[in-house]
């Protein structure tokens, strides 16, 4: 990696430490060139704003949520299993990713915030579509999954993106109203989207998983804690 690269990379790590620490909004660009000691002129010779150097950040924790999957995927022969991980490494809910979207959450009901939540979406749709549209035509290929249309791989996508965005929606509207999540309510609404996953792709009753119970139950937590005090 060049100097200028290294250097780059930098602003992105720090950049992403203090947005999961201090939030997006309370976290300025004199805040990150404090931490690296470097000038403005510095940041700006990498990133028009601190809006960009986000945008960069959605697009590289795609491309290392996609990696990170392709990596399970190597030894995986199911072909449920093989599209569910997809779903799984798509999805932002993941533990990995609970203090970077919780950073995200409380300004996605503003203006700039939806702005924002739909570069991520788009950098992780543009990332995954090319794998998922693989696991799609070689699940139909093997006769698992029998849809009446074929290049399902967006749908596929779009449907599991919005999954996230109205869980998020529904975690506001309880933080709003200073009460602790409905955790069956927010259940509720993934379970449509996965019964919905399973029609359109006319899937076997009960194979698609868009996360692991468990883990769901300790990330919503986890999140409706950035947002609401636990008493």
């Amino acid at each position: 990696m060049r100097k200028g690269d290294e250097k780059r990379q930098e602003m992105l790590n720090v950049a992403e430490r203090l947005f999961c620490l201090k939030g997006y909004e309370a976290t300025s660009v004199q805040d990150i060139l404090n931490v690296l000691h470097i000038s403005k002129g510095g940041f700006y010779h990498h990133f028009a704003s601190k809006e960009a150097l986000l945008d960069t950040l959605f697009y590289q924790r795609a491309e290392k949520a996609l990696e990170q999957t392709e990596a399970s995927l190597a030894f995986e022969k199911d072909e449920m299993k093989r599209i569910n991980k997809l779903i799984y490494g798509f999805l932002p809910f993941r533990k990995e990713e609970a203090d970077f979207v919780g950073m995200l959450l409380p300004m996605l009901d503003r203006p700039e915030g939806r702005a924002l939540r739909l570069c991520y979406q788009e950098a992780l749709l543009e990332t995954f579509l090319p794998a998922m549209q693989r696991e799609l035509a070689l699940a139909q290929d093997a006769g698992v999954l029998c849809p009446a249309m074929n290049e399902l791989g967006d749908v596929v996508l779009h449907l599991v993106s919005q999954a996230w965005v109205e869980v998020s929606a529904l975690m506001l509207e309880y933080s709003k109203k200073a009460q602790k999540a409905d955790a069956a309510a927010l259940l509720s609404v993934l379970t449509k989207y996965r019964k919905t996953l399973e029609r359109l792709l006319d899937a076997p009753f009960g194979s698609i998983e868009i996360i692991p119970l468990q883990e769901w139950d300790d990330v919503a937590a986890r999140l409706m804690s950035k947002l609401v005090p636990l008493q």
